[in-house]
């Protein structure tokens, strides 16, 4: 097949190695998924791209070759792939600049077909030109991936040579005896759940959720606080029954990384001592990457397989777009709909494994009352448009009473069994809501660390004296103190402090609020509309 089609003529400059092979749609492709992974760095791991970059650069590859054979030319054929490539890979980008200059849907569809057309027309017309324009585009290609490659790599290394340096302490020493009666344990991660205080402040609501949990025998703690103010770290001292300031030694304070903490959830000790006392851990992945699955888990089950860093790819892309064209729903496409299905798939898988052999260590993070707001209290579903007009208020207390429901409902179903095979189980918030953005928080700053900070936190511990959790312990004594107790392990409990930092470019900076969220404010509650209303749709 001819590369250039053109003549075949002696060699010359202009028939050089860039001129003659057509790499750019690949390095076009590659760059594209390239570009959003050093656009989020901080929050990915190479790991985690590699397979939306390998599907990228096949599905270039194969539209190079068929337009290759189609016109017998591959110089002619990587023109108009590589303008395939940019308006497939850039429509999402370039969608609400071009919006807000008044272009609608169509008229930004057709702009992207004659662009294609255009490419098309100069790959016919350019036939001596071919090796130039080759050459222009494979230099273009390569610098923009060489761009993102400068910041993609540094990071890289400094991972490998931090990860060299040693591992997280193994913090489950002890004698690690089991108990003769191993009983399921189940973790249950509801993201941004407040505390009673936190949710009355900001949102007015008053969950009955707690006194609910005490009556069916769990020991809440009504001043508990989280750790940290994010998801991510928060998982990780939990998860490790450790603080993370070894992440601060390890990795400074002026530092963006959080993939050491992130890779602290996907392989953390309570896991492993789960697995070393003979329990089988089954993970059920929730759309955030670090809990999506566990690498560790003896089975992860996930609703989907798609990743958040796949999701945002793909909505980056035109294929949305044609779709709404169609007339087609794009739900199913969105982070909406997956926040929906997957909240679903995660309670009734917790329904179907009560059932299931033990003794069996199941962890859940499931992403309520976490935003997207995407139900009523009576499980209708809130539409996009809805979200975007409600306020806040009155969308947080309807996710929060639909989820108090679906929380019931599992926990009277996995506590049906009889006293001596009656779980242990802990419901547990990673951290507070955020803070609403309609309030100015200026000289609030106690209510506004309340908010971030308290959480709910009850635990069902069987044949344990209901004086075992104190009100204020945190989540990071969580596992200590169920290790202690059930395993004999000799892990005692850390003093209890809640950490922050100053921006996510200084994320290992912890600075030590313990004693600015010890006490909730005696304040009254914002102007904040009551949840009552939030069963009408």
């Amino acid at each position: 097949m001819d590369t250039s089609g053109g003549s075949i003529d002696a060699p010359d400059t202009s028939r050089s190695l860039l001129g003659r092979v057509p790499l750019h749609p690949l390095l076009l492709a590659s760059y594209a998924v390239l570009f959003l992974y050093a656009s989020n760095i901080t929050e990915l791991t190479a790991s985690e791209v590699l397979q939306p970059l390998v599907g990228a650069v096949l599905a270039a590859a194969t539209v190079l070759l068929v337009l290759g054979i189609v016109l017998k030319s591959l110089s002619r054929a990587a023109i108009v792939t590589s303008a395939m490539v940019v308006a497939f890979s850039a429509y999402g980008h370039a969608e609400a600049f071009l919006a807000s200059i008044g272009l609608g849907l169509r008229t930004q569809l057709v702009a992207w077909g004659a662009f294609i057309m255009l490419a098309t027309l100069l790959a016919y017309k350019a036939r001596h030109l071919l090796p130039r324009i080759t050459t222009f585009l494979n230099v273009v290609a390569s610098v923009l991936v060489l761009l993102v490659l400068i910041t993609i790599v540094p990071q890289e290394i400094q991972r490998s040579t931090d990860a060299s340096q040693g591992d997280t302490p193994d913090t489950t020493q002890g004698d690690g005896d089991a108990t003769s009666q191993q009983r399921d344990i189940y973790y249950l991660v509801f993201d941004r759940y407040g505390s009673e205080w936190s949710l009355d402040y900001q949102f007015g609501v008053d969950s009955d959720l707690p006194e609910w949990l005490s009556d069916q025998g769990f020991q809440v703690a009504t001043e508990s606080h989280a750790n940290y103010r994010a998801t991510d770290f928060s998982l990780a001292a939990t998860l490790n029954m450790t603080y993370l300031d070894d992440l601060t030694a390890r990795y400074g304070r002026d530092t963006g990384d959080r993939t050491p903490a992130r890779q602290m959830v996907r392989d953390h000790a309570v896991g492993r001592f789960m697995q070393a006392q003979g329990y089988r851990y089954i993970h059920l992945g929730s759309w955030f990457d670090p809990t999506r699955t566990s690498p560790l888990a003896d089975e992860s089950r996930s609703y989907d397989a798609e990743s958040e860093f796949s999701a945002v790819m793909r909505n980056t892309t035109i294929v949305p777009a044609f779709l709404r064209l169609l007339g087609h729903q794009d739900e199913a496409l969105t982070l909406r709909e997956r926040h929906v299905r997957i909240a679903d798939f995660q309670f009734r898988q917790l329904a179907e494994l009560r059932d299931d052999p033990g003794p069996k260590f199941v962890f859940a993070h499931v992403l309520l009352p976490h935003s997207p707001y995407v139900f009523r209290a009576d499980g209708r579903l809130v539409t996009k448009a809805e979200e975007e007009s409600e306020p806040e208020s009155r969308l947080y207390g309807g996710q929060l009473a639909y989820l108090d429901g679906r929380i019931k409902a599992t926990i009277e179903h996995l506590l049906a069994g009889p006293p001596a095979e009656q779980p242990i189980i802990i419901v547990q918030g990673d951290e507070g809501p955020f803070a609403r953005k309609d309030i100015a928080w200026e000289g609030r700053e106690a209510e506004y660390l309340q908010v971030r900070f308290g959480i709910l936190n009850a635990l069902h511990l069987p044949g344990v004296g209901g004086d075992a959790v104190h009100p204020s312990i945190t989540s990071v004594n969580t596992f200590r103190l169920l290790f202690s107790r059930y395993f004999g392990a000799d892990l005692p409990l850390l003093t209890d402090r809640s950490f922050t930092w100053p921006n996510n470019d200084r994320a290992y900076d912890f600075v030590d609020v313990t004693d600015l969220v010890a006490t909730p404010p005696d304040v009254p509650p914002l102007d904040a509309e009551p949840a009552g209303d939030s069963l009408s749709p």
